[in-house]
């Protein structure tokens, strides 16, 4: 089936799990994508003003991307292409949630600490 008839929702999933550039922390559940739609819609807002501040959900925001850089995000994300600068405008805008705390990196310090509590316990 051509991806011009997916959901929004199956856009999500390929880009999460898709292969290549898979972002690391990005939840998968319907939550999280309630949270991306957010963002997606804030890019939209970005993408049609060329400088300034924009606005989002009754908020003004200090612009985190530029407008072309907002239409080339959404553009990835229409091929189903994560970008990480969706980060930036999620933590701006209180989507956060579908973000894991974690920076890239951090798993292996997790680890580390597993295995010193294993042999202090």
């Amino acid at each position: 089936m051509k991806m011009k008839y997916w959901s929004d929702y199956e856009k999500y999933i390929v880009m999460i799990n898709g292969k290549g550039n898979t972002p690391i922390g990005v939840s998968l559940g319907y939550q999280s994508f309630l949270n991306f739609k957010r963002v997606k819609e804030a890019l939209i807002s970005l993408s049609k003003r060329p400088e300034g501040n924009y606005s989002f959900d009754d908020n003004i925001y200090k612009r985190t991307v530029t407008q072309s850089r907002a239409l080339q995000i959404l553009e990835k994300l229409e091929r189903c292409k994560w970008d990480d600068d969706i980060r930036a405008v999620a933590k701006q805008i209180g989507a956060g949630d579908m973000l894991s705390p974690f920076k890239h990196g951090s798993l292996k310090v997790l680890y580390e600490l597993s295995d010193t509590e294993k042999l202090d316990g």
